[in-house]
């Protein structure tokens, strides 16, 4: 497993998701997905995941519509 560090940064962001890009193909059970909790690669893809969503939410932020927009 990585060493895994907070995203502060485009660079940081950029690189996380290649790493989950990488976890994501990585083929450790009979269908291809990485089907124990506790393997290593998968703790790496949640937490990697959670970080990311922290950055998205906090540099890309959505927008809800208001009531009359979402008509």
């Amino acid at each position: 497993m990585a060493d895994i560090q907070p995203i502060t940064a485009k660079a940081d962001y950029d690189a996380a998701l290649a790493r989950v890009s990488e976890l994501m193909y990585a083929r450790t059970g009979p269908e291809g997905q990485i089907e124990d909790a506790n393997h290593p690669a998968r703790v790496e893809l949640d937490a990697l995941v959670d970080l990311i969503e922290k950055y998205e939410s906090e540099h890309y932020p959505i927008e809800h519509p208001d009531a009359v927009t979402a008509t």
